[in-house]
Order: C-alpha cells, then structure tokens, then sequence
C-alpha cells in the first residue's frame, strides 16, 4: 500500500511539475486558445487545489525524511498566494479534512465498483455486447464526493474571511484553474 501511495505522489508531483513547466513556456496567443476556466466546475478547480496542497505536504514530509530542506514544498502557497502563516495553516487543515471525507467516500465505493468490474472479466465487455451503466448509487457518491470539494472550499472561506477569501478565490482562479485540464 505504501508503494502505491509513494507512486501517486510521485505522478502527481510530476504531471503537476509538467503543467507548471509547460504553462510557462506558452506564448501568450497560445494560452488564449486553452479552454477558459468558466467552464471548468469550480469543485473541479478547488479538487485540484487542496489535492496539490497535500501532494505538497507529503513531498514535504518526503524529503524532510531524507534529511533535506523542505521549505518550498512547505511554503510554496504562501509564497505564490501571498498567505500568512495561519492562513496556509488553515488551507492545509481544510485539504486535509476533505482528503479524510475523500477516502471514506472511497471506501463506500470500492464494492460497488468490485461488483462492477466483476460482471467484466480481465476487464473485456464480451463483443457485441454494450456495457452495463454504472450502479446509480456511484453517481451519488461521485455528486457527495463533488458536494464536500465544495464544502471544504466553504470551510476555508470562513477560516479566511470573506475578504480574505476573495483575494485567495482570484488567485485560484487566475493561477490554479488556467492548469486544470477536464477530459
């Protein structure tokens, strides 16, 4: 289990290393042709956020583990969002509670996902056949999942304040979403 873990941090740090790299090398005409972030859901852009946050704080945690330095990853938000230390503090305590209601909400799949994947043997929909949809209670635990992106994303605004909050929403919205990508 820690190996899988170690790898999706490992994925995640370099698709999120990729985006940064990427975004930045784009002249400015090609930038405009991306998709506008009015139309990416703002759960999808605030999910994307706080999983960030905590990717941070385990390669933070990583490489302190090595012995090493480990104040960009540490800080790395409130450097680029201008937060106060308390600030940041809350915003990794809301990603942290919403990773907690993420994995319970996981664990309530995973059957339903079990029994799923089980109607389709080494994962092959027989020929000529058109898969069965997904039970309906995913989807509702796919709309609960959304539900507490967006409750998390609450929660900080009141650790922040409203003002507060509105200046950290437009950096959100101006730095965070332009790297999201819906497929």
């Amino acid at each position: 289990m820690k190996k899988k873990q170690a790898l999706t941090i490992v994925c995640v740090l370099s698709l999120a290393a990729c985006v940064f790299a990427f975004g930045r090398r784009q002249d400015p005409s090609a930038r405009a042709s991306q998709q506008p972030t009015a139309n990416i859901p703002e759960h999808v852009i605030y999910k994307h956020l706080f999983h960030h946050v905590m990717a941070l704080k385990r390669k933070a945690e990583d490489v302190e583990k090595e012995g090493k330095d480990a104040t960009q990853f540490k800080t790395h938000f409130t450097r680029k969002a201008t937060l106060t230390p308390e600030q940041s503090s809350a915003l990794e305590e809301v990603a942290s509670e919403l990773e907690q209601e993420e994995q319970m909400i996981a664990e309530r799949a995973k059957p339903l996902i079990a029994a799923y994947k089980a109607q389709y043997p080494n994962g092959q929909v027989p020929h000529g056949q058109t898969p069965v949809p997904p039970p309906p209670e995913l989807r509702k635990l796919s709309e609960e999942r959304d539900a507490s992106v967006l409750r998390a994303r609450d929660r900080l605004r009141l650790r922040l304040g409203d003002a507060e909050f509105a200046r950290f929403d437009n950096f959100v919205k101006t730095k965070i979403a332009p790297n999201v990508q819906m497929q």
